[in-house]
Parts: structure tokens; sequence; C-alpha cells
């Protein structure tokens, strides 16, 4: 059943939260109990009053399979167990316990709920997140109020996503990086809030090279600097990587990742890719699954490294890995030393992607978005109500302080944990996803963890933090963007056919088969086809979804 137009529920909100900031900075007798007026310095801006009830519930991954209800309040069962930091043995249940007891100071009539699936949201041999999220939805007789979304737009094809455009003259929203908050942005519906994020890069083993007597390059390095430099590789005790790096193709030209983000479609059969096909070769050639493969690494080197990229990186047995952009904390951790997360090289550092005759030095954008509930559809009636506005009036305010406050980033850094029995503070690799003054002041939280202390003479991470401050970035966030499309029950890879360039069944032959490139540029015009087409539909699923459960017309879709 459609609900109130968008533009409707964004007047009424924005009057709603408007009336209650007015209220506070113009010295009513109400003030003390407005919250956001300073008092609590807490940077909360949406001048929800202190006496609000609500509770918000939320559904995260990497936590420890508990549900905790009022987690924030230090006299519920939750906050009395939590109270022990020895019996907190998930990292972001520590993260959120954290953020929700600062919230519970300022809002005590606000309950915070807490359910974390243990490991990956779609954990192998565990139910998919999809599934999780109905299946919370059985257990509690509601969905979360906050959740992780592994797919945004999927997640709004249901109807379940609120807009938060309607918060857009609220301080802390404008505070939010505006490269990040684009992402999750549909024709003017803002379908979330950035989470966990982090920039990728290349991770270079510096002191494996110069031991090799490899030249190591600068971090302004080019494409044919990265490919000399993992063509150096022996192939025999060390390799140059333990894929092939698409992703220098796809953030390297403008017809890919950048032609997504700006405009939706691809050209797979452009010049700009043709003609740097050639290097795929050469990096399969000295990559790790292509010895595999080939039976050219001992069952010793695949053992001792689990056959897992990160720990062929951390055992000196590869140049560069590009797939594990999630160890900034634990690659880095001298506490940790014996942990297989840990790096064992004397010297290493992070690179920006090699630029390309089309496009310079760039990172990409890891991102774990968050969503909240869209109330609308909760009555099955055609308006929003009262009630349901304060709901989201509510978890905004909860879920922006989270994601943006200084005060809840510090809260966070404060708040330990047991990893493995060791007491640890909850930061870890996220980054701020605010700009300015806010972001600076978040990076010296983030800077004072002693893991990431190492970062400080890295001339590659700070060429990878330049790039991101300045937001010369073009690179798309898969849980935001239409990954993956599904027609009549089957689910395929929107980019299905690009994604396996290096797949004899799709592409004709093998990267390291003599006419890989021959056989790919004589196919390009049919995956690209195949792929717009995709993109396409997706797009029209999108659409219809806007027009269904959130009063968007054409006229705003265009």
């Amino acid at each position: 059943m459609k609900k109130l137009g968008r533009k409707a529920l964004a007047l009424t909100l924005t009057l709603t939260l408007g009336a209650s900031m007015a209220l506070t900075g113009c010295g009513s007798s109400k003030e003390s109990k407005k919250g956001g007026d300073g008092s609590d310095n807490l940077g909360i801006t949406t001048g929800l009053a202190k006496d609000t009830k609500g509770e918000v519930s939320i559904m995260v991954w990497s936590g420890d399979g508990e549900y905790y209800e009022d987690i924030g309040n230090p006299d519920s069962a939750a906050g009395k167990k939590l109270s022990d930091p020895s019996k907190i043995v998930a990292q972001n249940v520590a993260q959120v316990y954290a953020v929700a007891q600062k919230f519970h100071t300022v809002y005590p009539n606000i309950k915070i709920n807490l359910w974390s699936k243990v490991g990956d949201p779609d954990q192998y041999n565990t139910a998919s997140w999809e599934q999780e999220m109905e299946n919370f939805q059985a257990k509690y007789k509601k969905y979360p109020d906050i959740w992780g979304s592994t797919n945004v737009i999927n997640d709004i094809k249901k109807g379940l996503v609120a807009d938060l455009s309607a918060y857009k003259d609220d301080a802390t929203y404008k505070k939010y990086n505006e490269t990040l908050m684009s992402n999750l942005n549909y024709y003017g519906f803002q379908a979330g809030l950035p989470s966990y994020t982090i920039p990728g890069g290349i991770w270079v083993n510096k002191a494996l090279a110069e031991d090799n007597n490899i030249n190591v390059p600068k971090p302004d390095w080019s494409i044919d600097e990265y490919t000399r430099f993992v063509s150096k590789a022996d192939g025999k005790t060390f390799w140059g990587s333990k894929g092939t790096p698409v992703d220098i193709v796809n953030l390297g030209t403008t017809t890919i990742n950048k032609m997504i983000k700006e405009e939706n479609k691809i050209d797979l059969n452009s010049d700009e890719v043709k003609s740097l096909l050639k290097y795929f070769p050469k990096w399969a050639e000295k990559s790790i699954d292509v010895a595999a493969g080939a039976g050219k690494i001992t069952k010793d080197i695949v053992k001792e490294c689990s056959a897992y990229s990160w720990y062929y990186f951390t055992n000196n047995r590869s140049l560069v890995n590009f797939e594990d952009p999630w160890f900034l904390t634990a690659g880095a951790d001298e506490s940790a030393k014996d942990s297989d997360a840990y790096i064992k090289s004397a010297d290493w550092d992070i690179y920006p992607y090699p630029s390309t005759d089309y496009c310079e030095n760039t990172i990409k954008v890891i991102m774990d978005p968050i969503c909240l509930h869209n109330y609308s559809l909760d009555d099955k009636k055609s308006e929003w109500s009262d009630e349901e506005k304060q709901k989201l009036d509510v978890t905004y305010t909860f879920a922006s302080f989270w994601t943006a406050s200084t005060a809840a980033r510090q809260a966070i850094f404060d708040q330990k944990w047991s990893d493995n029995g060791q007491l640890k503070s909850a930061a870890g690799d996220t980054f701020p996803v605010v700009s300015g003054d806010d972001y600076d002041a978040q990076m010296e939280i983030w800077n004072k963890l002693d893991a990431h202390k190492a970062y400080a003479d890295k001339e590659g991470f700070q060429k990878v933090l330049e790039i991101w401050k300045e937001g010369k970035t073009w690179d798309y966030i898969d849980k935001c963007w239409t990954s993956t499309i599904s027609e009549n029950g089957d689910t395929t890879k929107t980019l299905y056919e690009w994604i396996n360039c290096g797949q004899e069944n799709v592409a004709g032959a093998w990267f390291t088969d003599k006419d890989w490139a021959d056989n790919v540029k004589s196919r390009l015009s049919d995956w690209n086809d195949s792929c717009n087409k995709r993109i396409q539909t997706a797009q029209k699923q999108l659409k219809d979804a806007l027009k269904e459960y959130y009063g968007f017309e054409d006229a705003d879709l265009k």
C-alpha cells in the first residue's frame, strides 16, 4: 500500500524536529528536557526531548549471538553483565554497549537492544542475512529498527528502509561525508547512513622485496611500475599476489567503476579497457592462484597460510595483497604478534591503486551501511501517524549519534572487551564517516590506538589518507549498488561475465593462455550488452519499489 508521499513526509518530520530545536535554543522552561542543548556535550543535534520514551533494536554481525535488552542501562541484566569487560567477547557488542551507555545518560527512557550474529552476515553453513532478518521479525514480532545491510537496494525493494532525507537540515546530517552518503542516495531517497568504513588500498611487503633485491616503487606508482614489481617474484617461495587484481582496471579506466558511479552503466568494450587487458596475464603468471592450479606451490606453504590470501601476505609469501583491507588494526597489533593476522614483515605499507593513462592514483571504499526501519508500513495505513514519526525520530537520533558523534567514538575507544582473554579497546579499523573538524577530531582518536601508531610514518598510507580526505575516489560500494539481480527466483552477479573474465568457461581461455586477451576482446561487446541489460533491469526494480512503497512519481525518477 502506498504511504504518504516522500515530500510530505520530509516536510512533517522537518517541522517536528525544527520546532523541537527551536524550543531548545530559546531558553524555554522545558530546555532541561531537550537533547542537543549543549549540556550533555554529546553533539546530539536533533532536539529530541530528553524525557522521550522509545525502543531501538539493532541487528548486526560479527557478534556473539546473544540478545541484549536495554544494553545501555547499567541497571538492566545486560548492563550489569557487560559492565565486566571480560564478559564482552565480541568487538561489535562492546562498541554498541559503549555508545548505548553514553546515550542512556541523556535519554534514560529509550531502550537500546542488540542482537549480533556470530561471524559474517552470510557465514557458511548458517542462515543468510536476509533470512536472519525474517527470523528476527518472527521472534521479536518486528523488524530491527537499525540493521547492517548487505544489500540496501534489496531492502528498499521490500519497503523496509526509511528515507532519511527528511533530516537533511539536521546539523549532524550535514556533517556526514558527502561521498559516502551519495552511495546511499537514490533519486533523493537517503536509504541509510555509513557505519564501518575504511579505505581500500594495496598492501605492499617492502621488506620482502628489499631482501630479494627488488626495487620498491613510490606510493604514486603507475600500472607499469606495479606490474614490474610483482613480476619480480621468484614464483617458488613468494609470489606477486594471491589472485589477479581486476580492480586495477576497474578503477584505472573511466568506463567501469567510475561510469557505474556517475551514470549507472558500463562500457566494457571501450578502448581504455582493451588497452589494459595485456596486463592481466602478467599479473596472473605471478599469482599464487595460478601456481596452486599448476601444482607449483608446496603443500607446506599452503598449510602454513591456510590457503588464505591474508596469511600468504603476513607470512611473507606475496609482495602485495589487495583482497583484505580490513586488517588495519589486526595486521599492525604488536600486542598480538603470535596471531596469524599480524604482519611478520619488518617493513610494509599500504599504497593507493596504481595510476593509468586514464586515471590517477585512487583507492577503493569499503563500507557497511546501516538502514533504519520504515515505520510507515507497520500499521498498513496510507499516512504516517505521529507515533510512527516519533519512532523514526528516536531511531535516527541514536543512529546519527552512534555513527557521527565524536563523543561516541571516544566512548568506543575507552571501552574494553576480551579478545581471547586479552582486554583491548573496542576501537578498530573504521574511519570517521564525517567531514571537516569532526573528521580531524575523530582521526586523532583513531591514531591513538596502539596498533594504529604504526601508520604515522608510512608514506603510502599517508597518500591513501590524502586521497580519502580529498574524496578522489570513484569506487562504487557493492552493498549499496545492484551488485546482484534476482529474476524468476535466480540470483546473478550483475557484472557476471567481467567478474569471471579469467575463467575458461566464460572467456574461452585462462588468464595465462596466449589467446586470452584476443578471446576477451571478441566477447566484450556481448558482455557489455548483458551487463548493462542487468543494470537496467535492476534499476527498473528499484524505481518500481520507490513508487510502490514511498510515493515516488515518474517525474521524481529522472
